[in-house]
């Protein structure tokens, strides 16, 4: 299977590495990046790999299977369906794209091509929030009554500030907040509002979110919300943290833990068994553990062999994170809580 990367930045070159590990079913046979430095690292750590000034070159002449998008998030949609049109299976990082519309585009596309297209919304993927979706499912210890997510870090700024750009990035509460809402998703299902305060101390911000709490409304038996934040100061290290309360357990996840899962039920406190990993990659990313990308690189590879559709992120739910986002968005500058279509 021959791959072909679209961006060599943080995510890019984070999903390069595992290449490697899916070796020999899988071929790094190109990689694009509009960046001459860019260019210039992906040489040096991929020696003998071709190298294109361009996502479009490459699509071109690259004889590809399956093409990941790792570029700033305004160039998702684009390129996502030209390397569709191109007869290539696609994985985009996530967020999908910025607009319900740019992701309706891609959805169609893979339709008309009759590809794989698969978003990469990683929670789907870690232990931490795979247990908790077991315990929400399977009530084990008594219904959910509250969930309270976290995920808090610096500022960050991306190629040319796209990170910092609203209409490039979407900023913090699209590309790190977006996780948690995610989740909120697949382990709950669609709330029937949100109401959202946010807003961004940052003067280069040009007034996008940059910090931002959301209550999720699923009704008076059931609390859920979440804060996300790009704010804070750079010595502080970044956390993704929860804590789920059930009628008879306590589960608390916390990224910055040695044990970083924590189960109070039955008397005592313990620290849940979770899958072991190939093994952690350190990249300067916040990412605790390589082995989530791992499996969710090895799920997308497994369905495209299989000619099945990917199942556990479907781009009709990433489509439904986006317009959950959108929605969360639309709260914080009016205020008020808005209805989930």
């Amino acid at each position: 299977m021959r791959i072909g990367l679209c961006g060599y930045g943080n995510m890019g070159r984070h999903h390069s590495q595992l290449f490697r590990k899916h070796a020999p079913a899988v071929e790094l046979a190109g990689i694009a990046d509009a960046s001459a430095e860019r260019r210039e690292l992906a040489a040096q750590d991929h020696a003998g790999v071709q190298l294109w000034d361009s996502a479009q070159a490459m699509l071109a002449g690259g004889n590809l299977d399956v093409v990941f998008v790792c570029v700033p998030t305004y160039l998702h949609a684009e390129l996502s369906v030209q390397a569709l049109q191109a007869g290539c299976h696609v994985f985009c990082e996530k967020p999908m794209a910025l607009q319900p519309e740019q992701c309706q585009a891609m959805i169609a596309a893979a339709a008309k091509a009759q590809r794989s297209l698969m978003i990469g919304q990683v929670l789907r993927f870690w232990p931490e929030y795979i247990y908790l979706k077991e315990l929400c499912d399977t009530r084990r210890y008594g219904p959910l009554q509250s969930l309270s997510l976290t995920r808090v870090g610096g500022v960050s700024t991306g190629w040319q500030g796209w990170y910092l750009d609203e209409r490039r990035g979407g900023m913090q509460i699209f590309d790190r907040h977006i996780h948690d809402s995610d989740a909120v998703l697949w382990i709950l299902g669609q709330p029937r509002a949100v109401q959202s305060y946010g807003f961004s101390l940052d003067p280069h911000t040009a007034g996008g979110i940059n910090h931002s709490f959301t209550h999720y409304d699923f009704g008076p038996e059931l609390l859920v919300s979440a804060e996300g934040s790009a704010d804070m100061p750079a010595v502080f290290p970044f956390t993704a943290a929860y804590r789920a309360t059930f009628a008879r357990a306590c589960l608390e996840f916390n990224s910055r833990q040695q044990q970083t899962l924590t189960l109070y039920a039955d008397g005592q406190a313990s620290h849940p068994k979770l899958p072991d990993f190939l093994e952690d990659v350190s990249s300067g990313l916040n990412i605790s553990s390589a082995g989530p990308y791992f499996n969710e690189q090895a799920y997308f590879f497994a369905c495209v062999r299989a000619g099945r559709k990917p199942a556990t992120v479907t781009p009709e739910s990433a489509l439904q994170t986006i317009k959950l986002v959108r929605a969360e968005i639309a709260s914080c500058r009016s205020a008020k809580p808005v209805a989930i279509p």
